[in-house]
């Protein structure tokens, strides 16, 4: 069985093959179309995945989308009638529902292709598919699921439980309530307009204390079991048309705030406008009161099933921050995030379901966030052929290393020495995180790292922060309340107190770092890398962020080239060649 599995016309619109109940290949759109968060019918995702695995279209027995316009049509019915939206608020939806429902026949215009008679669609529910893309990619039996983000299919936030292998939704909280939209709205507020860009509010709260909690009371309150409303009267999304743009773009939104949110603090920060100890206490404030009403969903659902094992997903579960506290203020023991928990994962979860649905097989779960396309040594070698005019002119020389551990000794040797490295190796990771695969590293020691990756380097505010990528075996030695392993960055973890002097470049202000846990099964020559820096430092990790410069993660030899060239980058290692500035 071959399910072709979508997320499409919204936010990081993506592709996946699952074949008899594995997923072979996982891409997003902007990867390939280099449009950051890009919305729309993911064509070139689709057509990449199909030549990775040389299949057709004729091949495909279903077609999975992870949206499911007769979900939840009663709320929707409901809201219609009682809040009357504006004419465009409903054309958008409509408009929307319909591009969905048509998506086979809009993948055959586009491919020149016809799927076979018997390929059907199959529509799976926004939150399902994100409970599926979670749960089927843990290593858990049982487990209580949980999706947190802003909405999909009218519902912000779902939980449930797996019985024999299926998901069982249990309750749900409705449009227009949501802590992604809480969170998604005070992130304009603090002067960050663009799409998906909490993780920047998330990183400035480190800066500040929690000092706005009461007045955040008033926007936001935690409700019986386990459920929370936003106060409307702060809000605007729910009554004009503040729609994503869909269809081909990349995604823009509205203000989410209504004007009387200044009574309580004041003008929207503008973009440009300097950050003072306000707007970063401001950002503490709701970290901190997103964390509360977090732990009050799930304090209410642990009791009712006693399941120790948690999986999350949805945008809000790459709140780092937020699940590295879960476990110490909640009962959950184990947690599982998937390296793809927001939407572009739902290409995934709903190829998941549709497999359960349609298959009285287990799932086999890839265990992997490398599940992207990769390239040959002849692929390399003639990208670099297409820049040698650029390379001779920037003094590069380049060497080639047959060997992986001679490789490895190479590179963490230059590493060692402060150098700034891109990392160019095998498949492309799957979700926004690099994981040592389309990295840029370096020595997590050197106080001046940050300053220069972030202005030299990444091109952005200073306050943003780098992660350690660290040998599995040795976490537990450096960070506090380690438990499981945390392969995919989803979680930030205090450094203890005698180690994180020793790693500047990686440990954030407040103490923190938001960890990815290597071993050699998960990514062997990644794990090579990292054991060699630690034979020369004895520091058993080193600073990863991902290998772009305002933009997607790079996706071909060529845009490593690029990167490379117009950064300040040391050192580029293209799979076994190395380029040395």
């Amino acid at each position: 069985m071959i399910i072709l599995g979508l997320s499409a016309y919204h936010p990081d619109s993506s592709a996946c093959i699952l074949i008899d109940g594995k997923v072979r290949v996982a891409i997003e759109e902007e990867r390939i179309n280099r449009i950051k968060h890009w919305s729309g019918l993911p064509v070139l995702s689709i057509k990449e995945c199909l030549y990775n695995l040389n299949i057709n279209l004729e091949d495909i027995d279903y077609v999975a989308i992870n949206h499911d316009f007769l979900s939840n049509f009663f709320y929707k019915l409901k809201f219609t009638i009682f809040n009357q939206p504006n004419f465009n608020f409903l054309f958008q939806r409509f408009a929307k529902n319909k591009k969905k429902s048509n998506i086979l026949q809009a993948i055959e215009d586009e491919l020149g292709r016809e799927f076979k008679t018997s390929c059907k669609l199959v529509p799976v529910e926004h939150h399902l598919a994100h409970l599926s893309s979670a749960f089927y990619e843990s290593k858990y039996k049982e487990s209580i699921n949980l999706s947190v983000d802003a909405f999909g299919d009218f519902v912000s936030l779902c939980w449930g439980v797996n019985v024999k292998n299926k998901i069982i939704v249990k309750d749900k909280i409705f449009f227009p309530h949501s802590l992604g939209t809480f969170y998604e709205g005070f992130t304009q507020f603090l002067g960050f307009p663009e799409w998906g860009n909490e993780y920047k509010v998330m990183g400035l709260s480190s800066y500040g204390q929690p000092t706005f909690l009461k007045e955040l009371e008033k926007v936001i309150f935690l409700r019986k079991n386990g459920k929370f409303s936003l106060n409307l009267d702060y809000f605007s999304h729910y009554k004009k048309n503040i729609s994503l743009s869909w269809d081909n773009s990349a995604p823009t939104q509205n203000k989410i705030l209504s004007k009387k949110i200044t009574n309580l603090f004041g003008q929207f920060r503008k973009k440009d406008e300097p950050l003072k100890e306000f707007h970063k206490n401001l950002a503490a404030s709701v970290q901190n009161f997103y964390e509360q009403a977090l732990f009050h969903v799930l304090n209410h659902i642990f009791p009712i099933y006693k399941i120790k094992n948690l999986t999350l997903s949805g945008g809000c579960a790459q709140n780092s921050a937020a699940n590295g506290k879960i476990i110490k203020n909640t009962k959950f023991q184990s947690i599982f995030v998937p390296s793809n928990p927001g939407d572009g994962g739902g290409s995934v979860g709903a190829a998941y379901a549709a497999w359960n649905k349609f298959s009285n097989l287990s799932e086999k779960k890839s265990v992997s966030a490398y599940l992207g396309p990769q390239f040959t040594d002849l692929n390399v070698e003639q990208a670099i052929n297409k820049f040698k005019v650029s390379l001779k002119k920037n003094h590069c020389k380049i060497l080639f290393k047959d060997n992986a551990d001679d490789l490895c000794k190479y590179v963490a040797k230059e590493i060692s020495n402060k150098k700034v490295v891109g990392w160019f190796q095998g498949r492309m990771e799957w979700g926004p995180r690099a994981l040592g695969n389309r990295s840029i590293l370096s020595d997590p020691r050197n106080p001046e790292i940050k300053q220069l990756l972030n202005k030299k380097i990444k091109k952005r505010e200073e306050f943003r922060p780098f992660a350690p990528s660290i040998l599995c075996e040795e976490a537990n030695n450096w960070f506090e309340d380690y438990r499981d392993e945390v392969p995919y960055m989803s979680t930030v973890l205090k450094f203890k107190k005698n180690k994180k002097h020793l790693v500047p470049g990686v440990a954030h202000i407040d103490g923190t770092g938001r960890l990815q846990t290597v071993t050699k099964e998960n990514n062997l020559l990644y794990y090579k890398l990292i054991k060699q820096f630690y034979k020369i430092t004895k520091i058993p990790m080193i600073l990863n962020t991902s290998f772009n410069e305002n933009e997607p993660i790079v996706y071909t030899p060529e845009e490593a080239l690029h990167c490379f060239l117009r950064t300040r980058m040391d050192v580029l290692v293209l799979k076994k060649f190395i380029i040395i500035r």
